[in-house]
């Protein structure tokens, strides 16, 4: 049966209107934060990875800085199964500022972590331990966020107001994290930034998180706890974990269809805004503030084009729109073979012309997987679908994008990227004939 996403009633109508703004930058912020301080680790692989994993080979030591970026993204399924049922069944604000705080905390410690020359292999095991702490945090944010921004939105803009909440706010979180890579680049030389500067931004976003952490204590409890668990006919609240999980598992269809939605873009995600970069400054040696610059760029363009790609999908349908931009999601894989050696300019042109196709991408996923989760167990399904993409598909691509580059076998990327797409589609299209959209389409 098909749900409507809205809490009806006077009262809540009326709380919503006046804590519009507050929840929008609350939810807004603490999402920024989360991917600042997950995607900085990305950037700054090339620059760490030395600290902690030395070896002869830079490429070698490189390959196991992101095979660390990599194992935080295990721990998001775990972060999804465990906090997920809690704030489905007691609080989202209590997980969303468990989220955000253990995601400022970790990354105070990376910026002030020795390395493996003072600590030995105590350095690694501690840094490795801090991406997990982050993967759980990751791994419920998602959900929560979500779930809440998709009962608050305007009824007929849910694309819109999700791709502001997911969109624009993704990329403040991801623009913020190479901007402020760009400007410490710019500010040190390469030997500084390779000695000690790459742990400014680690402790730019651990204080950041002080102000998100105030801003999310700030909301309405009450507003939230009325979004979420309101009964009907259609939507029974879950009084116990295993209700959470008996109602997921009649909801596997529409899960293994969000983990192939997340899945697909997370795989163009990945290869633009770390696999990319990471080749660029470990592999080619190009020089690093114009690589950040670009990333930069692209991530602005992704901000821009978020609202109006959400709006775009409350236009002519979401499905409609799903299908249209994943089909575009394709030639982005095979447009990344072009960078195959140094060039400065060529990275510049795969960035901005591959980067915009994901980014129409970007601006519409979350959304979309939200759409195919029961209201009831919204959070914990958006959650787990999110966290089980982004780890399987995600995760590992920085890692196989340099592996396969590595054993010449670069041509294979693109046709892997383009299976997941396609799947994506297919998977979400039967889910969808079979009633599991459960958002207005």
């Amino acid at each position: 049966m098909q749900l409507t996403a809205h809490p009806v009633g006077d009262v809540v109508e009326i709380e919503k209107s006046v804590a519009t703004r507050s929840m929008t930058l609350g939810l807004g912020g603490g999402v920024a934060l989360e991917f600042y301080d997950w995607q900085l680790y990305g950037f700054m692989a090339a620059f760490l990875s030395p600290h902690f994993f030395p070896a002869t080979d830079p490429v070698v030591s490189l390959l196991a800085g992101l095979a660390v970026f990599g194992a935080g993204f295990a721990a998001r399924p775990l972060g999804a199964a465990l906090l997920g049922p809690i704030a489905d069944r007691i609080s989202h604000k209590a997980v969303m500022l468990i989220a955000v705080s253990a995601m400022a905390l970790s990354s105070l410690m990376i910026a002030v972590l020795p390395g493996y020359k003072d600590l030995g292999i105590t350095a690694t095991i501690v840094l490795v331990s801090l991406r997990l702490v982050q993967g759980l945090a990751v791994g419920a944010e998602a959900g929560v966020a979500n779930a809440i921004a998709i009962e608050l939105a305007p009824s007929g803009q849910e694309g819109r107001y999700l791709g502001l909440i997911n969109g624009t706010f993704i990329m403040v979180g991801s623009i913020g994290a190479s901007l402020v890579a760009f400007l410490v680049s710019g500010a040190v030389s390469p030997e500084v930034m390779r000695d000690w500067a790459w742990r400014v931004p680690f402790g730019v976003g651990g204080i950041l998180g002080l102000l998100i952490i105030y801003l999310r204590q700030t909301l309405p409890e009450t507003l939230i706890a009325r979004a979420m668990h309101r009964v009907d006919e259609d939507s029974r609240i879950q009084k116990t974990t295993g209700g959470v999980w008996k109602a997921l598992w009649k909801a596997r269809l529409s899960l293994f269809a969000a983990i192939l939605v997340v899945g697909g873009v997370q795989i163009a995600n990945y290869t633009y805004n770390f696999g990319l970069p990471n080749i660029a400054n470990g592999v080619f040696k190009e020089n690093s503030t114009y690589v950040y610059g670009i990333v930069t760029v692209m991530g602005a363009i992704w901000m821009v084009f978020s609202p109006t790609i959400g709006a775009f999908a409350d236009k002519v349908k979401p499905s409609r729109a799903f299908v249209m931009m994943r089909l575009l999601l394709i030639p982005s894989f095979f447009l990344s073979l072009l960078y195959a050696e140094k060039s400065i300019l060529t990275f510049s042109i795969v960035m901005l012309v591959g980067g915009t196709l994901v980014g129409c991408n970007m601006a519409l996923y979350n959304f979309i997987a939200t759409t195919l989760m029961p209201r009831n167990i919204r959070t914990t399904g958006v959650a787990l679908g999110y966290a089980i993409g982004a780890t399987i598909f995600g995760g590992t691509t920085p890692f196989l994008l340099l592996w396969l580059q590595r054993s010449n076998l670069s041509w294979v990327f693109p046709f892997y990227g383009t299976a997941v797409a396609l799947l994506s589609i297919i998977v979400y299209l039967i889910a969808k004939k079979r009633g599991g959209v459960y958002v207005r389409d």
